[in-house]
């Protein structure tokens, strides 16, 4: 998925059409339909979700059949008022081929240095209807095909979330919220990273200080929080409140900075309008002491009059940021946190471990501390790095049970006791200690992406989809985030028996977050399994180069789910890489 999700067309073009043309309110094609007014593609009667750039581009190209496109005129169309490179409609070709299950390009052809066209003829018929007892094709549409139609079981499983992620996920198959007024009242917003200035450390607080207003924002009534603050902004990017506004497709961008003297901390933050850029208010919040941290209350209750919603006094309140802490237990906990977002080798979780332990010889009732503590362990775990992963589980699991009962209403030690229960097996019981995390707080990306992989520990592949698709839509600038959405969603379609996409999906991952050396045993897998020997091989040493030692033992001992139907699946993956001479 690429960055320029959802930019805004320009007054008079039409979901990537020419200013002025005329828009039929549905096109026919073979295989397919769509409907520009609802915003919807229907391949074979089932209703595809798509970003807005990807169904611009398609109505583009829909207007346009057997006609050679060039990348220029599609870039122009589609991206008129963004520089963006060739990546960008390349992520849109690709994801319009895995929504049409056209592997092999027959539907999207690629003219060598000249550029695209739709291979289709758009005919005078009647829309295909699931009512019409369609033949379904076990390698076609797939999993993103099914979102729609399939939509209850994960809305049911989001819970207390679930007003938040129908907008989200309807406005995943929208190409101009314009064109929806029921979607004009919700409120988009994007928080930029925070400046921090002043003393040491004042750069780590200010990114904890953007993370706490993400939650407490994303809880609102109507609200969704686009981008995660708390990590590095795309180069050039980091402090042009429109350009990022506009990438995101957000109503409203919210930017400024921390000043940090020992326990003195002065915010200055203001809210613009990103469709004129209009300054809607700028403000200030001196703390004079830790104590009376409480940015949380105080920013979250002018947003929330900025935007016109009420905050309902009845949820679950939050705790004040550190408050009852030892002072200087807090800047070891933050470094540690930060240490802990940027995890690329095996000595990072030991790293941070040693200042969540500096901050717990200070103050051993720190629950930012424990919380912290107990994911350096499960990380360890979960990357299968750990030398002992019974001990550092049981560890794991000691630490967040202490960070939670000091404070219950923590989102992330939420969070983390949903990794500690997965890898002690207990996945339905991870879910759950998952929902509740989305409960504190909504649109946090990497909870939803997580929930989608318990669906698929659990045997359901078909509920895959929904929480992840919702999370790439939420932070779709970080490219970790990005290739762990699209690699859980190779996996899903693998279980499925869909293994063209999967294919496409883990190939996906490999240009998002080329360090995920996990996409590149999938790929070897999947080639062993459809005969593909010798690219099998190449991309097995790829695998082993990031990721050594590894046995289809191991790999099956370090599996948590038990669940039959999951296994029924998994076990024809492990006989892939048996295939592709991963030892045994």
């Amino acid at each position: 998925m690429n960055a320029e999700i959802g930019t805004k067309t320009k007054p008079g073009v039409a979901a990537g059409g020419a200013a002025g043309a005329a828009s039929p309110g549905v096109l026919h094609f073979a295989h397919f339909d769509i409907n520009v007014e609802r915003g919807e593609l229907l391949v074979r009667g089932s209703v595809v979700a798509l970003r807005p750039k990807s169904f611009a581009l398609l109505i583009y190209l829909a207007r346009r059949p057997g006609r050679l496109l060039s990348k220029d005129e599609l870039i122009e169309a589609v991206w008129p008022d963004v520089v963006v490179t060739d990546d960008s409609l390349v992520q849109c070709i690709s994801e319009l081929r895995a929504a049409f299950g056209d592997s092999s390009q027959q539907v999207i052809k690629t003219v060598p240095r000249r550029g695209y066209l739709l291979d289709a003829r758009c005919i005078d018929a009647s829309p295909v209807s699931e009512a019409a007892g369609v033949r379904e094709d076990a390698s076609r549409p797939g999993l993103l095909a099914s979102l729609t139609s399939r939509s209850s079981p994960w809305l049911v499983a989001l819970g207390t979330v679930c007003a938040v992620a129908i907008a989200a996920a309807l406005w995943l198959g929208i190409p101009d919220r314009a064109q929806s007024p029921g979607l004009m009242s919700k409120n988009t917003i994007t928080i930029l990273p925070l400046n921090g200035t002043g003393s040491e450390n004042a750069g780590e607080l200010a990114e904890a200080i953007g993370e706490d207003l993400s939650i407490e924002i994303s809880r609102l009534p109507d609200t969704l929080v686009i981008g995660d603050s708390s990590r590095h902004s795309p180069p050039g990017f980091a402090g042009d409140a429109s350009q990022v506004g506009r990438r995101l497709d957000v109503a409203y961008v919210l930017s400024g900075s921390v000043q940090r003297q020992g326990e003195a901390v002065s915010i200055v933050l203001k809210l613009q309008a990103n469709a004129n850029d209009a300054l809607l208010w700028s403000g200030r919040f001196d703390y004079a002491e830790q104590a009376g941290w409480n940015w949380r209350r105080d920013v979250t209750a002018r947003i929330a009059n900025e935007l016109k919603v009420r905050i309902d006094e009845a949820e679950t309140p939050l705790d004040r940021p550190y408050a009852g802490r030892s002072f200087a237990a807090i800047d070891p906990t933050l470094q540690g946190w930060r240490l802990l977002k940027r995890i690329h080798t095996r000595d990072g979780p030991q790293r941070a471990r040693a200042l969540f332990e500096q901050s717990l010889q200070i103050d051993p009732d720190s629950a930012s501390a424990l919380a912290g503590l107990a994911l350096s362990h499960v990380t360890e775990v979960l990357n299968r790095w750990s030398t002992a992963p019974d001990r550092q589980t049981a560890l794991a699991a000691q630490a967040i049970e202490r960070s939670l009962a000091l404070q219950p209403n923590d989102a992330r030690a939420n969070y983390v006791r949903s990794l500690v229960l997965s890898v002690q097996s207990r996945i339905d019981d991870a879910e759950h200690a998952l929902q509740r995390a989305l409960a504190l707080y909504p649109n946090q990306p990497r909870a939803l992406q997580r929930l989608g992989f318990l669906k698929l520990q659990q045997g359901h592949p078909e509920e895959v989809a929904g929480p992840v698709m919702l999370s790439l839509r939420l932070d779709p600038l970080n490219s970790e985030q990005v290739g762990l959405g699209y690699f859980t969603l190779g996996m899903a379609e693998f279980h499925l028996h869909h293994d063209d996409l999967a294919y496409a999906h883990m190939r996906q991952v490999t240009i998002s977050s080329p360090q995920n050396g996990f996409a590149w045993q999938w790929l070897a897998a999947i080639d062993a399994l459809h005969g593909r020997s010798e690219q099998a091989k190449v991309n097995l040493i790829e695998y082993q180069k990031r990721l050594p030692g590894h046995t289809v033992g191991s790999l099956k001992a370090s599996e948590y789910s038990r669940d039959p139907t999951f296994w029924l699946e998994r076990n024809r993956f492990y006989e892939g890489l048996k295939l592709a001479g991963l030892p045994q």
